[in-house]
């Protein structure tokens, strides 16, 4: 564990300001990228295949082929606007076009396991991929999807059966598996020297995979405080593919955690709200403007936030985010203990229960929030947050030492955090 010296407050403003004084996030690099209408050559191509096949299958509506091929493209249509309908109808139509085969097909079938992935419904996952098994799908596929939904549900020692029975352990599919758990194991150096196997494998070949897999090194060098090459990574994405608005996230992130440019943050997160519907934008916008001290516009955010994802299509697919809200800001806490218990009954991981013990405790039934953290996460995760949230509910409970050390360890995930979350831990060692 690394120690923080607790400096005055003035001395530590000119120190962050001396680390952070030159700025990683350049917007001469991707200004290109921030263009109106960059997606719209894709979208139109998608929609144009949306009215094709919706014509096809209205002269015969017993096709599940055609079932598939507008299955597919309501899916692109997901990726590339961010549409919760799109996703729900490509959902509908995989589930229809099975059901005309009798679930006898296990491709699809695996489709229908992954897509419930995408919509956080990590039983259903299991379930499909049950079925494509019995229906003698590919071996190969089952263990990895087996792994990814054993890993969502708490499952690990399964998982990391699952992954250990893979024969070729330098494949893409089995390196991108074993770097998550090592991330999720604290292994981070490990996780990112696996996908960086991971993106080797693939950087030649489809664009696709190098976008993913490049996008989520970056995502891995900021945690680990690589912000350079994070940013790097997220730029190389765009280079590649314009369209691909998850890395200009990434960078927008970098301009405000690092950079302290909430400005040049904004304007990339509004431009990104301009082209997609990614619901979570708006509570980064929320965060940048409560740093800046515009609590009324951090407010306003919010609410746009909560008035989009309470639609029944999202079902609890930000789940996580409510609880949080719900908890801290609306502190309606009987609606954050029914989902974070929903959460711990779908999928009792370290980290849902994390969510469960930070509602207990902001009710002040610390003896409770305790409990869970003790018996639950602390030492099964190092996700930032639960992490922080356990120093908290430990410093509640006479553990301040212990406290003090996690908390000490949470600094090192600043830029992770964010600026707003880093105030609150240093407040809290202060006063420890």
């Amino acid at each position: 564990m690394k120690k923080i010296l607790i400096l005055p407050f003035g001395i530590l403003i000119v120190l962050v300001s001396c680390m952070n004084k030159r700025n990683i996030a350049n917007p001469a690099d991707y200004a290109v990228f921030l263009k109106e209408g960059i997606l719209d050559q894709q979208k139109q191509q998608v929609s144009e295949e949306i009215s094709f096949w919706q014509q096809r299958l209205q002269k015969d509506t017993g096709s599940y082929v055609n079932m598939l091929k507008l299955a597919s493209a309501y899916l692109q249509s997901f990726k590339l606007s961010g549409d919760i309908t799109t996703l729900k109808k490509g959902d509908s139509l995989l589930k229809a076009s099975s059901a005309k085969l009798k679930d006898s097909d296990p491709e699809i079938l695996f489709a229908i396991s992954q897509n419930s992935v995408t919509q956080h419904q990590f039983r259903n996952a299991e379930f499909y991929n049950d079925a494509a098994e019995k229906a003698e799908g590919d071996p190969f596929i089952n263990r990895l999807l087996d792994f990814d939904a054993g890993m969502e549900l708490g499952n690990y020692k399964d998982a990391v059966l699952q992954l250990a029975s893979l024969s070729d352990k330098s494949s893409f599919d089995y390196l991108i598996r074993k770097a998550k758990l090592e991330d999720h194991n604290g292994n981070l150096d490990g996780a990112i020297e696996l996908m960086e196997q991971a993106f080797e494998e693939v950087k030649d070949k489809k664009k696709s995979l190098y976008c993913w897999t490049l996008s989520n090194l970056g995502d891995m060098y900021g945690h680990a405080g690589q912000i350079e090459k994070a940013y790097n990574s997220y730029l190389k994405v765009v280079q590649k593919d314009s369209s691909y608005l998850y890395a200009l996230k990434g960078i927008a992130w970098i301009a405000y955690a690092h950079d302290n440019n909430t400005k040049e943050a904004k304007k990339i997160i509004q431009f990104l709200l301009s082209q997609t519907k990614m619901p979570d934008l708006w509570l980064t916008l929320a965060e940048m403007e409560e740093w800046e001290g515009n609590i009324a516009k951090s407010d306003w955010y919010t609410r746009l936030f909560l008035q989009e994802v309470q639609h029944p299509e999202y079902g609890d697919m930000y789940n996580k985010y409510l609880i949080h809200l719900y908890t801290e800001q609306l502190k309606d806490y009987d609606k954050a203990l029914a989902l974070a218990k929903k959460e711990v009954n779908n999928r009792p991981t370290p980290e849902t229960y994390d969510w469960l013990a930070w509602v207990y405790y902001n009710k002040g039934e610390k003896e409770k929030a305790y409990a869970i953290v003790n018996t639950h996460v602390y030492g099964q995760t190092f996700e930032p947050t639960a992490m922080l949230h356990t120093g908290f509910i430990f410093a509640a409970n006479q553990q301040e030492e212990k406290a003090k050390e996690i908390l000490e360890e949470c600094l090192n995930s600043s830029f992770e955090l964010g600026p707003v979350t880093t105030k609150m831990i240093k407040e809290k060692l202060a006063d420890l």
